[in-house]
């Protein structure tokens, strides 16, 4: 066999062991990604408590009228123990791409958009407001984000800006 037939048998050989490396890899990070957004949604339900359930098993975030609701899988719906905690939106109330609480002068916004790393209730992303640092930091990715305007509607219909 010469050294170019080598090589390409080589090659061929090591695919298979690749595929199943980057395999392995994505099921690991996917794992990973499971595990923080479970963590952050405890964060949720220590700060903005449902009453009933928790943030982990809700499977939709409507607003309805002026009041957060959440439904479950198997049908229940709930709202937030405290419903002056819902502060914002930015899209439709029935299809919100984010959500702003709000705990003791701090904002929490629960991004929404099925995408890659979104849960069953769509959560892509929730980052904690810091204003002492002015930033907002991600639980999701682990990082701090530099603060910035943002603008939401308020339950009533009125403009809502954070920054």
């Amino acid at each position: 066999m010469n050294t170019m037939t080598q090589a390409a048998t080589s090659q061929r050989d090591l695919q298979p062991l690749i595929q199943q490396e980057i395999s392995q890899i994505h099921q690991l990070n996917e794992h990973h990604v499971q595990q923080v957004m479970a963590y952050s949604k405890g964060v949720l339900d220590k700060l903005f408590p449902l009453t009933e359930g928790s943030h982990r098993d809700v499977c939709q975030y409507e607003v309805y009228y002026q009041h957060l609701l959440v439904f479950f899988a198997d049908g229940r719906k709930a709202g937030l123990q405290q419903p002056g905690q819902f502060v914002a939106l930015c899209g439709r109330k029935s299809a919100p791409d984010a959500l702003v609480l709000k705990q003791d002068g701090r904002h929490v916004e629960i991004s929404l958009g099925h995408c890659e790393h979104s849960d069953a209730a769509g959560i892509s992303d929730i980052q904690i407001e810091l204003p002492e640092q002015q930033a907002w930091f991600s639980l999701v990715h682990g990082c701090q984000l530099p603060a910035c305007t943002k603008q939401f509607t308020a339950p009533d219909g009125e403009d809502y800006q954070i920054g």
